[in-house]
């Protein structure tokens, strides 16, 4: 029978429907760190999560990588496509739960939370430099159109805001909900009060927002960051004093050191890369992953789950 390794926790339904199908699963939760690495060589199947995949394990007897969620980041994708080995990923599986974070953030922004937590725990009024502003009117950008974007802009447009959209795959002047298009990234941060992320990290987009981009943005906008770290240039993000609010549940190396100069900046909002974990995102997730995996291995992919096809 295929062998399953499981790199990190996913939900115990995952596991069951995969025993249940009589596939073998290796949970690696229970093994000594040198058994991990010898159990991914051996295995046929590994549904991986945050873990970075080493190219030379895309080889035999490897026949599939299945990703709990969407980024495929950590997959060395050429090496699989070179080998002829399965990718599959969850893309909204935890959409909601990415978009429902992303307005937490934009709104504890928003309302100074952080100068007013503060304050309560200080006994003292709050910081007269704390700037609470009304997300109604304000005009929001969104890099990336995909499930999480698409709930963002919705949510947004409810609250009254003026949802801008910039993504490759985007063609025309309006996206079919009536957002306007940004086809140039660059030209429309200027008019951007609240710039959020939620696009893939590629050789393309890494490094996308730098200090030029940064410095394009308006005095007082919020930046706000759930999708991969790799794409803002964090050192800008330190150097700048114009923006309102910086809001991120990822960075570029995580966990986050404790010593990174983002932690303690009194303006900045950071969360451990949770965004997509709540109970049903993980467990939609730990499914849809579980499900790719019967699929594949029954000769039925599904194409809008599949990122690498031998």
């Amino acid at each position: 029978m295929p062998r399953v390794l499981v790199t990190e926790p996913v939900h115990p339904d995952a596991l069951a429907l995969l025993r249940h199908a009589g596939l073998e699963v290796v949970d690696a939760a229970h093994l000594t760190p040198g058994e991990i690495d010898e159990a991914l060589h051996e295995a046929e199947v590994i549904l991986v999560r945050t873990r970075r995949l080493d190219p030379a394990l895309m080889a035999p007897p490897l026949r599939l990588v299945s990703k709990h969620g969407t980024g495929v980041d950590n997959v060395p994708l050429a090496a699989a496509r070179a080998a002829g080995v399965w990718v599959t990923n969850t893309p909204g599986a935890n959409a909601i739960a990415v978009a429902e974070h992303t307005l937490m953030l934009m709104f504890a922004l928003a309302k100074a939370l952080p100068a007013m937590q503060a304050a309560v725990r200080a006994g003292t009024a709050p910081d007269p430099a704390a700037r609470v502003v009304d997300l109604a009117g304000r005009r929001l950008l969104l890099v990336g159109y995909g499930a999480t974007g698409r709930r963002v802009a919705a949510c947004a447009a409810a609250l009254g805001m003026q949802v801008t959209v910039h993504s490759p795959r985007l063609t025309g002047t309006q996206t079919p909900e009536g957002h306007r298009i940004a086809p140039d990234l660059r030209a429309a941060l200027p008019e951007a009060e609240v710039l959020s992320l939620h696009c893939p990290l590629t050789a393309a987009t890494r490094g996308l927002i730098g200090a030029d981009e940064i410095a394009r943005l308006p005095a007082g906008a919020l930046v706000i960051n759930t999708a991969r770290g790799g794409l803002i240039d964090e050192a800008a993000l330190v150097a700048t004093r114009h923006l309102g609010g910086i809001g991120l549940d990822v960075v570029d190396q995580e966990p986050i050191r404790p010593d990174h100069p983002l932690i303690g900046l009194p303006n900045v909002i950071l969360t451990p890369h949770s965004a997509g974990v709540s109970a049903g995102a993980f467990r939609r997730m730990g499914m849809d992953a579980a499900q790719n995996i019967l699929d594949v291995l029954a000769g039925r992919p599904d194409p809008a789950k599949t990122v690498v096809a031998p």
